[in-house]
């Protein structure tokens, strides 16, 4: 976990990626790159253009271009802060004897386009819960992290977390994307206190799925204990979170989308669930 890719856009949820990469960061002794993209405001235009004057299309786009500039100096006056609360040192290289490294990245574009592109060369994606002040933007970095980059994402809840997660839920289905999702979060397992692998009982599973994840981290000397649960009238994605939480958890790890995401959008599905209502961490891998 050797570089963690930080996208801010300045609002008020910056601060708990920011507080993340930090947490994670010193556990692992990594680099961070602080990421803020510029929307181009000439993207707009298309759609706002039609039957608008020149001198109306000028004005939207000074307007943009102020707006950018407004939040870009938000999320870098968060990234300073941030670098005076931790003993972390500016670089764009490895520097021998310095435990964490960081590095503020700006670029302009479409903002799931450039968070795909860098999130590419992450070991790890942060993004937050999207709430009313981030929605759009969230919604972009999680399907850009998620769909586009093949590596794995962090959800983040809207508090900050205050230390490294040692107790920790791997919600187990067999699917290929909750494999990849414990092959991405191997590196907090193995650092773990407590950890849970936890199977709710529905049609798609049963008792045993938890138990052959179990003998499998076993190779890796990571000690696990199967919890099989019956959601009991929620939700498969509100059953997992309640589970967590009712465990102890800090983080959980799950598969993002195991059915497509148009099904999800139309039919609910337990992935969005946890994204509207994870009060912890969650890496998920697809």
């Amino acid at each position: 976990m050797k570089s963690i890719l930080a996208p801010i856009d300045g609002a008020k949820s910056s601060h708990a990626v920011l507080n993340a990469a930090f947490v994670i960061a010193e556990e692992f002794a990594s680099h961070i790159n602080v990421l803020h993209v510029e929307p181009d405001p000439r993207s707009a235009i298309p759609l706002l253009g039609e039957g608008m004057s020149g001198a109306m299309i000028e004005d939207m786009i000074a307007l943009a271009e102020k707006e950018n500039s407004e939040q870009r100096a938000q999320a870098h006056s968060f990234y300073k802060y941030a670098l005076e609360d931790h003993e972390a040192v500016e670089s764009s290289r490895p520097l021998e004897g310095v435990k964490i490294t960081t590095q503020w990245l700006e670029d302009q574009g479409r903002e799931d386009e450039v968070i795909a592109r860098y999130g590419r060369l992450a070991d790890m994606i942060l993004v937050p819960k999207p709430v009313e002040d981030n929605e759009v933007y969230s919604t972009l970095a999680i399907n850009a992290a998620l769909f586009e980059t093949g590596r794995p994402m962090m959800l983040l809840p809207e508090l900050p977390i205050e230390k490294f997660p040692r107790n920790i839920t791997v919600c187990w289905n067999g699917s290929m994307e909750g494999a990849r999702a414990v092959a991405a979060a191997k590196p907090f397992l193995k650092k773990a206190e407590t950890i849970y692998v936890i199977t709710a009982d529905t049609s798609a599973t049963d008792s045993p799925v938890g138990n052959e994840l179990l003998d499998y981290l076993q190779w890796y000397d990571i000690e696990a204990k199967a919890v099989f649960f019956t959601p009991a009238g929620k939700s498969v994605g509100q059953a997992l979170l309640s589970e967590s939480l009712k465990l102890g958890a800090e983080m959980m790890v799950m598969g993002g989308y195991t059915h497509s995401r148009m099904r999800e959008l139309i039919m609910g599905g337990a992935t969005r669930d946890v994204i509207e209502n994870a009060q912890i961490p969650v890496i998920m891998g697809h």
